[in-house]
C-alpha cells in the first residue's frame, strides 16, 4: 500500500489554485448564461427595456453567484470542522479515517480566490478589448466579440455607456465589472462558512443541553 505524499507549502499552494478553480467553473458557467439571455435582450428595439433586462440579467448572474458562492463556503466550513479534528487526533497519535482534503477547508480569502478565477475571462479579454478596440465599435476587435461571447455581462454595460450616454470610455473599464464576481463570490463564501459555524454551535449546544438533562434525570 502506497503512503502519501507528504503535503509540502507548494503542493497545498496547487491544490488550493485547483480546488478554487474548480469551483470558479460553475460560477463562470451561470455568469455565461445569464450574458446570452442578456445578447437576447439587445434584439429589442426599446432602449429602456434593453437596458432595465440587461441589468435584471447581470442581476441574475450575480444572485446565482450568491447561492453557490454560500454553499461552497459552508461546505469548506465543514471541511474546516473535520480537519481540526484529524488534528486533534494527530497529536494524540491517532489515525483518522477518511479521505479529508486540506484545501478544501474554510479560509477568508478562498472565496475571494474562486471569484477571480471566474472573472478571469473578463481580466484577458477586457485587457485584449482595451488594447485593440477600435472606435465605439463593441465589435471592433476579436477581442471585443470575444467578450461579448463569454463575457457579455461585463462588456454590455460599457457600451450602454458608450453608446447611449455618448461617454468616451476605454473598453479598459470592463475591468471594474470583474469586481462583481470576486465581491459577490467573496462576501457570501463567507457568509456560507459563518451562518454553518453558528448552526454547528446551535446543535452544540442543544447536544450539550441534552446531556445535561440526562445526567440530572439519572442522578434523581
Amino acid at each position: 500500500m502506497s503512503e502519501k505524499k507528504e503535503l509540502t507549502k507548494g503542493r497545498l499552494f496547487w491544490k488550493i489554485q485547483k480546488e478554487s478553480f474548480r469551483r470558479s467553473v460553475t460560477i463562470y458557467l451561470m455568469y455565461l448564461f445569464m450574458s446570452l439571455l442578456l445578447l437576447s435582450s439587445q434584439a429589442i428595439g426599446n432602449t429602456a427595456a434593453q437596458i432595465i433586462l440587461g441589468i435584471l440579467c447581470v442581476l441574475g448572474g450575480m444572485a446565482f453567484d450568491a447561492h453557490l458562492s454560500y454553499h461552497i463556503g459552508a461546505d469548506h466550513y465543514d471541511s474546516y470542522m473535520a480537519g481540526c479534528l484529524h488534528r486533534k487526533n494527530a497529536l494524540f497519535g491517532i489515525q483518522s479515517g477518511g479521505d479529508h482534503r486540506v484545501e478544501r477547508e474554510y479560509r477568508p480569502y478562498k472565496g475571494f480566490l474562486i471569484g477571480f478565477y471566474a472573472a478571469l475571462p473578463v481580466f484577458v479579454l477586457g485587457i485584449l478589448a482595451g488594447h485593440f478596440g477600435v472606435g465605439e465599435n463593441i465589435f471592433g476587435s476579436i477581442a471585443g466579440v470575444a467578450l461579448v461571447m463569454f463575457a457579455g455581462w461585463a462588456i454590455i454595460p460599457i457600451a450602454w455607456l458608450r453608446n447611449f450616454a455618448h461617454l468616451n470610455l476605454s473598453f479598459y473599464w470592463t475591468l471594474i465589472m470583474t469586481l462583481i464576481p470576486i465581491l459577490v463570490s467573496g462576501i457570501l463564501y463567507i457568509v456560507g462558512a459563518m451562518l454553518e459555524k453558528r448552526k454547528k454551535q446551535s446543535e452544540n449546544e442543544r447536544m450539550e443541553k441534552v446531556r445535561e438533562i440526562s445526567d440530572k434525570s439519572r442522578k434523581k
